[in-house]
């Protein structure tokens, strides 16, 4: 099923000898556990896209994409409540600028107003629509950049998908976060059958002992991003691909086993696993305690990092907790955390809770303070602060971070599309739980 890595060790020494300088404990498994990952993208929020591309998504809750959008030809205006319904199935909203120019030849104020102005107006038109959206991906129409625009778009935005034949990005090559490749799609460049082929190739499938040496080399799965237009079966439009033909992409992704997420959410990924694989261990009286630095302010709310961490030193009931909640760990022994919350403590386990460490979690599902589930992404606080208190609030959220209401339990509401969720319950004199939920 998923790729998986041999954990990686520390050596004992690194915890009690604070003077000697070590790799940190933490590391981030590539790409969520996936072989590789893809991104597709398509911009200039046209209608097409809400009635040909949406049917097809809602038939594979697995696949996640981001819209880039745009108020040319009245498009993010005009199609509000079709985005906002993606929005709320899952998919990125991303911006596109606000009226499609050429960016590089245009005045500091005249960039703020297509550039940062219109992140907000994307925002708040979505939430008249009924989507709680909060835009932090950016691409620059006709993928064109300099230093200057690159400086407006940072104001807003993390990152910034560009152009590049292949569109390939390498887990360990640290991006560059405003000039990031995508691959794009034409009728008369990229066939489906070569579009096919890249998916192949992103999960690390075939023979490349012969791939051209000017060619990014293949050493394993990689990150694709995938730059799309219109959805139509219109021949006329060169950038538009065939519905059928976007259908079976998708489908050998899924079937390759590819981690197929939103740009944002990738970029967030592959971003933040530099940062805190990084990070060293300061050790404490019960255990240790790794620290990092936000890169960038403008990151989504939540970046959920699934992290092998080295425990041994503490123990094997070595416990995995962030902002006072324990995270559970996966049947591999995996821990799933949140990169935004900047840092995370590894300590001995407490009169009554029940340790992890490196070792697959055996608390049973009818425990009601440690609750898993099926979806392999969940962070669970095991024992209440106050005997006998009970959880009061259940917020619902999509991958992204953005807050899609509230539900009865640690389920996803009837009113929302199939696919994964995060619920974070929270009560009066109990530590909050957060668990990633799939419907």
């Amino acid at each position: 099923m998923l790729k998986r890595n041999p954990f990686f060790a520390v050596p004992v020494l690194a915890f009690f000898c604070t003077f000697v300088a070590w790799a940190g404990p933490v590391t981030t498994v590539p790409w969520n556990g996936y072989v590789g990952a893809v991104s597709f993208t398509f911009d200039d929020a046209l209608k097409n896209q809400i009635d040909n591309l949406k049917p097809i998504l809602e038939g594979l809750p697995d696949v996640k994409v981001t819209f880039f959008v745009t108020n040319m030809s009245n498009g993010l205006q005009g199609n509000a409540a079709g985005f906002a319904a993606l929005a709320n199935a899952g998919h990125e909203i991303g911006n596109h600028t606000l009226s499609h120019g050429h960016m590089t030849g245009q005045s500091e104020s005249e960039l703020n107003s297509e550039i940062v102005d219109f992140a907000g107006t994307i925002e708040k038109t979505l939430e008249s629509a009924g989507a709680n959206v909060k835009v932090v991906s950016f691409a620059a129409p006709f993928c064109e950049t300099n230093e200057s625009v690159q400086k407006i778009i940072a104001k807003r935005h993390f990152n910034n998908r560009n152009c590049g034949w292949h569109g390939r990005n390498m887990w360990e090559t640290e991006p560059e976060m405003f000039n990031i490749q995508a691959k794009i799609w034409t009728r008369s460049g990229a066939t489906a059958a070569e579009m096919l082929s890249s998916m192949d190739t992103a999960a690390f499938i075939g023979d490349f002992s012969g791939a051209n040496p000017w060619d990014v080399q293949v050493t394993g799965g990689s990150w694709l991003v995938v730059l799309n237009h219109g959805v139509t079966d219109d021949a006329g439009d060169d950038y538009s691909i065939n519905p059928s033909d976007i259908e079976k992409i998708m489908k050998r992704a899924v079937e390759n086993k590819l981690w197929t997420a939103s740009f944002g959410t990738v970029a967030a990924y592959h971003r933040a696993h530099f940062v805190i694989d990084a990070a060293e261990s300061v050790a404490s009286d019960d255990g240790f305690t790794v620290s990092w630095k936000i890169p960038d302010e403008h990151m989504p709310e939540k970046v959920p990092l699934r992290v092998k961490i080295d425990t041994q030193g503490v123990g094997e009931d070595a416990v995995v907790e962030q902002d006072g909640v324990v995270i559970a760990p996966e049947s591999d022994g995996t821990f799933v955390v949140d990169f935004m919350v900047a840092s995370l403590k590894v300590r001995k386990a407490r009169a009554g809770e029940v340790g992890g460490g490196d070792k697959p979690d055996s608390t049973s599902a009818a425990d009601s303070s440690a609750v898993g589930d099926s979806s392999g992404t969940v962070g669970i606080a095991r024992t209440p602060s106050v005997p006998g208190a009970s959880f009061a609030d259940y917020a619902v959220f999509d991958l992204n971070g953005n807050c899609l209401g509230t539900s009865n339990g640690f389920v996803v509401p009837d009113r929302l599309p199939r696919g994964a969720y995060i619920v974070r319950a929270s009560g009066s004199g109990l530590a909050p739980v957060t668990k990633v939920v799939r419907k």
